[in-house]
């Protein structure tokens, strides 16, 4: 293992950071299928937020398992549908560690856990002309409540802020957007982060353990672990021209609200 990759042990969360970054060497470390969606994308930045995004939870799963990126193999499954084609929830294929990945703006989390179903979310804070669009179906009539308690200035890093924690949830389930966001509650913007409710679902997976992350300025992040309460490390890393992954510095360790 590179020993600038701390190991994951049973029981951890460790969550990554990094500014998107389009590096070439990088390309080499991704499969056939992650490559041609790279390609697809019009944009030079979503080319490089998904280039980073991708090679850097490749970078740490091999770290963690003793291979070579390349070597990494996925497997997606989704609760949903049964597709031919992969899509869903990525697991790491032949291996207990859970994973997630996200990114926004110009910035990217990869989450890594030994401690249950993992999932990351990272956003970029919107302007108010966003909240008014998608609050209603975003927020639960307890979270439009809440986020009208706050001054007018800080609304939408509010709604930020509910965004990615429910994002999280429901990529550590596997449900995705294919559930209605509206249907969660979660604590309010200014208390610790927390699932209150589930409407039209009796506990429908193992206790949810969500955290805030700091993501850096002018972005909210959460991560959500299904299972016992556990600690999460933040790491902040970032690229080399030669597609290095350099300076990773570990954060505060914290533990989530049961």
């Amino acid at each position: 293992m590179s020993p600038d990759i701390p190991r994951v042990r049973a029981g951890e969360c460790h969550v990554w950071f990094a500014d998107a970054v389009h590096v070439p060497p990088l390309l080499e470390l991704l499969d056939d299928r992650e490559r041609a969606r790279h390609d697809a994308f019009v944009r030079a930045s979503d080319r490089a937020l998904y280039l980073t995004a991708h090679a850097l939870a490749r970078q740490l799963v091999a770290a963690q398992l003793g291979v070579r990126p390349t070597e990494v193999r996925y497997v997606q499954e989704c609760r949903h549908c049964d597709r031919p084609e992969p899509h869903g929830k990525p697991r790491v294929a032949g291996a207990d560690l859970e994973l997630s990945w996200s990114h926004s703006g110009g910035r990217v989390a990869v989450a890594l856990s030994l401690a249950g179903p993992v999932g990351v979310d990272i956003e970029e804070v919107a302007g108010e002309g966003k909240v008014a669009d998608l609050s209603a179906a975003v927020l639960s009539a307890v979270e439009r409540t809440e986020l009208e308690r706050l001054p007018a200035a800080e609304r939408a890093r509010g709604f930020i802020r509910y965004w990615a924690r429910k994002e999280a949830v429901l990529k550590a389930t596997g449900d995705g957007l294919m559930v209605e966001p509206s249907l969660l509650t979660v604590s309010a913007p200014d208390a610790p982060a927390a699932l209150l409710e589930w409407r039209e679902r009796a506990e429908p997976h193992l206790p949810v353990r969500l955290h805030d992350l700091d993501a850096g300025d002018g972005y909210r992040a959460a991560v959500a672990v299904l299972g016992t309460r556990c600690p999460v490390a933040r790491h902040e890393a970032g690229y080399g021209g030669d597609g290095t992954l350099r300076h990773p510095r570990r954060g505060v360790t914290t533990s989530a609200r049961c």
